[in-house]
C-alpha cells in the first residue's frame, strides 16, 4: 500500500509539472484572449484533479490512472493544434 501511494504521488507530481509547463506555453503564445482563457481554465481544472487526489477529495482508483493521462494528452494536443 505504501508503494502504491508513492507511485500515485510521483505520478501526480509529474502530471502537475507537465501541466504547469503547458500552461506557461499557452500564456506565451500569441492567440485570441478568449481562446487563451478557455485553455487556461481547462488547464487549471486539470491541475485541480491531482491536488484533489492528494487531499483525498477524490478517492484513489485505477480509473484515474487510465483516464487522466488520456485527458492530459488531449488537452496538450488541442493546445498544439490550435497554434
Amino acid at each position: 500500500m505504501i508503494l502504491f501511494r508513492f507511485l500515485i504521488i510521483a505520478f501526480n507530481v509529474a502530471a502537475i509539472t507537465f501541466l504547469v509547463y503547458q500552461l506557461l506555453q499557452v500564456i506565451q503564445q500569441d492567440i485570441k484572449p478568449s481562446k487563451r482563457l478557455l485553455d487556461l481554465t481547462t488547464g487549471i481544472l486539470l491541475l485541480g484533479v491531482p491536488v484533489a487526489m492528494i487531499f483525498r477529495i477524490i478517492p484513489f482508483s485505477m480509473v484515474y490512472f487510465l483516464i487522466y493521462p488520456v485527458v492530459v494528452y488531449l488537452f496538450v494536443y488541442f493546445i498544439k493544434a490550435n497554434k
